[in-house]
């Protein structure tokens, strides 16, 4: 495997185990260190953090399905919603310079940690 891969590899690893463990793992993991790491451009990591979430969250919802840790009410009212802003979350992003996509995006992550910090 080469070099790449093992760093991409890596980052799938990371992931999957921040998604399973804290629910997060796409934006606030992938699309970081695909950016840093990689010099990866925001957008393609943004679409590439996209593609990766089916299957990571796959895998981490069959197995909190299994733990019975899964409230699908929630999930029915949440799921559809989520797929319109998706489309439209990625139709707009398109639309924004990437420096000024990747600062909203910094100042998103810190204000999410100093929240989750404080409460």
């Amino acid at each position: 495997m080469s070099s790449p891969s093992l760093l991409y590899a890596a980052i799938g690893l990371l992931a999957g185990i921040t998604a399973g463990c804290f629910g997060i793992g796409g934006g606030t993991i992938i699309v970081p260190a695909l950016i840093l790491l990689c010099g990866v451009p925001y957008h393609v990591a943004v679409g590439t953090s996209l593609a990766l979430i089916i299957p990571i969250s796959l895998a981490g919802a069959a197995t909190s399905w299994r733990l019975n840790t899964v409230d699908w009410r929630i999930t029915a009212a949440c799921a559809v919603t989520g797929m319109a802003g998706a489309v439209l979350g990625s139709l707009w992003i398109q639309k924004i310079p990437e420096a000024v996509a990747r600062r909203g995006f910094a100042v998103f992550l810190l204000y999410a940690a100093w929240r989750l910090w404080t409460k």
